[in-house]
């Protein structure tokens, strides 16, 4: 559903009509370059339908109007094969294979044929999909008539981008692919078209985990965390048991074993107030994390082994590097019902706008579905095999005993989240005596040896 939203964006749907435009001008220009005959005759057809009331018409018996009009054409005919070959339109039409005009070309019908295959396209929603996602139509570029998304060609053109992504591991190592790769058989105007899909893709699925920070929402969250990784590895699981073999599968091989499985060991984890012995109502609280990762070692030695075979200094190839996880908190009260505050709800404009049915849905989430905190950390050192990690949030407005759950989760790896508990008493502010932090007065001189 997330990729769905994502795929039927109007600035998601804005660039690839523009796209598919560019694309079908390339497509024009190659088609007249393997028959340049063709526009020409067409042209001398419809010379030949200038008629006059006597016959066919002859070129003395233009009037001046006529003779300027086609000497203006004929000048603009002119002026754009000079534009043409000056911007370099004829050397692309000339080297450029299209799939549709050039024979055993593998481009978007392919990568469909494919998909079908596999049991992936046409796309279809999974149980407990939004219904009205099933319903949606949407204006298309040329069109008077709102379309379904699988008959608007800019948004099928991006749901076969996406699913072809998601079966990334399988369309990449496909026979037809890798030989038509090897004869230069594959259209640019696809697959170039990918790439720049996938970046774009990437920066939506960061404004959606802002989004779901804003809302609170746990499942939500977690949910599009998954979703990047999946997307950024390309499989259309995060948790499946075959998925997540194959991973293992391919780390081991890549990383030198089981030592090279990405994965992160917890030491001491903690809740406390800073200062304090006890944490009371609406404290600033403080999360703290000793974390491992295991596999740093070898991907350390893999990353400087295959920087040394492209020519390229280590040191240039590590400060590339970039491996990123998140921290979710959320809490669930152990003796009783708690307050939920959403108060966010009010003083977040975009979700003010929501619609109220939108809306009814965040607020009927339950408290352990409620994020208290998500927390972003990046790993952009691969050596690095322990550190501390510290995340503030804010305990809950209701005293009682709480369990505090915390999971970790990986958007760049797959079968290594974790969840931990931990179970602390909160304390009514208003029965704690705190004192006050002494604040030195700085009006007076300080004493200087």
């Amino acid at each position: 559903d997330v990729l769905y939203f994502i795929a039927t964006a109007p600035e998601s749907i804005q660039i690839t009509e523009a796209n598919m435009a560019k694309a079908e001008e390339i497509k024009q220009a190659r088609m007249q370059f393997l028959n340049p005959n063709k526009k020409e005759q067409v042209k001398k057809q419809d010379d030949n339908f200038e008629m006059d009331v006597g016959g066919w018409a002859e070129d003395e018996d233009e009037d001046e109007a006529s003779k300027a009009a086609r000497a203006n054409k004929e000048e603009k005919e002119k002026l754009a094969k000079q534009v043409a070959a000056a911007s370099g339109k004829d050397q692309l039409a000339k080297n450029i294979k299209i799939e549709g005009v050039d024979d055993g070309v593998l481009g978007q019908a392919w990568v469909e044929r494919t998909l079908e295959k596999l049991g992936q396209w046409p796309p279809t929603f999974q149980e407990g999909s939004a219904a009205g996602l099933k319903n949606m139509t949407f204006a298309e570029k040329g069109s008077k008539y709102a379309v379904a998304a699988s008959e608007h060609k800019a948004i099928k053109r991006n749901l076969c981008m996406t699913l072809g992504r998601l079966n990334a591991r399988v369309l990449n190592s496909h026979d037809e692919l890798i030989t038509a790769g090897k004869a230069q058989l594959i259209d640019p105007t696809y697959f170039r078209g990918t790439m720049e899909y996938r970046q774009r893709t990437g920066l939506l699925l960061e404004a959606a985990l802002r989004v779901a920070g804003s809302t609170r929402s746990y499942r939500l969250y977690k949910t599009i965390v998954e979703c990047v990784a999946m997307f950024k590895i390309g499989t259309t699981s995060a948790t499946d048991e075959k998925t997540l073999a194959w991973f293992n599968d391919i780390m081991q091989k890549t990383y030198g074993g089981p030592e090279g499985v990405p994965s992160v060991k917890i030491g001491v984890i903690n809740i406390e107030t800073d200062g304090e012995d006890e944490i009371a109502t609406e404290d600033t609280v403080k999360l703290e994390i000793e974390m491992n990762r295991p596999h740093a070692e070898n991907f350390t030695k893999q990353k400087i082994a295959m920087a040394m075979k492209q020519g390229v200094p280590a040191q240039i190839a590590l400060q590339t590097y970039r491996e990123g996880w998140w921290i979710l908190i959320r809490c669930q009260k152990l003796d009783g019902d708690a307050n939920l505050n959403n108060d966010h709800f009010q003083k977040n404009p975009l979700l003010a706008a929501l619609d109220n049915g939108s809306k009814q849905n965040f607020l009927a989430e339950t408290e352990e579905n409620r994020l208290l905190n998500a927390w972003p950390f990046i790993v952009s050192n691969v050596a690095q095999k322990t550190g501390k990690v510290k995340v503030t949030f804010s305990a809950p407005t209701t005293p009682g005993k709480y369990k505090f759950m915390v999971d970790i989760k990986s958007q760049e790896f797959l079968g290594c989240d974790q969840v931990f508990t931990i179970e602390k008493e909160i304390i009514d502010k208003a029965l704690v005596e705190r004192k006050e932090e002494e604040v030195e007065d700085e009006s007076e001189p300080k004493k200087t040896k």
